[in-house]
């Protein structure tokens, strides 16, 4: 079994990257990701193994420098963060839902939107529930037994794509004040191709999922491949965060391939579990 993490669970250990990120995860992550010219290095969190306790500390680091969880509350709000899971906090929630392009759920009450290129996207769970879950959204009986979330029960996913592009406004305005966030981090489940570390394996591009972060301009900030682990079910992590709200979109490609194909050697189909961003701000 590994595990790979680039955020140690000691308290101790995550204020001292806080203190000196630039430097120690920049070593880190120096074969995966890519800061762009002229833009401030943002820290970087990262983490994947076999099970949720494999990157539970690099998702607990990234909510503790962003802040205090602002739930639903409307904005603008100075400070904190918002969360995203898929479940609205009730892991008994097993209901699988048809594609939504643009997917508005949590567009007023967290300030976030998102599309795809696709046919639209779904929360579905990994295995089972109502209208079967994965395996019957995507009509792959494997399916039902390759994923696993993090916070229980349902993923999400695009449908017809693995692009998926997200945005941000101020919570309680129903879309219509654009804003930007801090950072944006997500959790990936069945990330199984290289990410890219390492010299051969970056040069070759070979990373399955990548995560790219843009300005209010489109202007690119950063992009990185999210870190993979072996087998099926493994859990990945991969989060940035700037010192001030310059992330106004990030577009996420999740896999190689669009969810449908059986998950081989020449196919890596992934899902998305929790999404966790700053506070969004009204762009400046």
């Amino acid at each position: 079994m590994q595990t790979k993490q680039s955020v140690i669970n000691s308290n101790i250990r995550v204020t001292v990257i806080a203190a000196f990120g630039v430097l120690l995860m920049g070593l880190a992550v120096s074969e995966t990701a890519q800061a762009q010219a002229n833009q401030p290095t943002p820290l970087v969190f990262q983490a994947a193994g076999p099970d949720a306790t494999s990157i539970q500390g690099a998702v607990d680091a990234f909510r503790a420098s962003l802040g205090d969880n602002n739930l639903n509350n409307p904005g603008p709000i100075q400070k904190g963060r918002r969360e995203i899971n898929w479940d609205g906090g009730n892991p008994n929630l097993l209901d699988t839902t048809a594609p939504v392009n643009p997917f508005l759920v949590f567009l007023n009450n967290r300030g976030s939107q998102y599309k795809t290129p696709g046919l639209g996207l779904s929360q579905a769970p990994a295995s089972g529930g109502l209208q079967g879950g994965l395996a019957v959204l995507f009509g792959n009986p494997t399916y039902g037994k390759i994923f696993r979330a993090f916070s229980r029960s349902r993923l999400f996913t695009p449908v017809g794509s693995n692009i998926t592009e997200a945005s941000f406004s101020i919570p309680g305005t129903n879309g219509n004040a654009p804003a930007t966030v801090r950072g944006f981090g997500a959790v990936f489940t069945d990330v199984d191709q290289p990410d890219g570390t390492g010299p051969v394996a970056a040069a070759a591009n070979k990373g399955s999922t990548l995560i790219e972060y843009f300005d209010k301009n489109g202007k690119l900030l950063f992009r990185s491949f999210v870190p993979a682990a072996p087998g099926d079910g493994s859990l990945s992590f991969f989060g940035i965060k700037f010192d001030d709200a310059r992330i106004a979109s990030v577009r996420i490609k999740t896999g190689d391939v669009a969810p449908g194909p059986n998950d081989d050697r020449q196919h890596d189909i992934v899902m998305m579990d929790d999404f966790i961003y700053g506070e969004p701000q009204i762009i400046q």
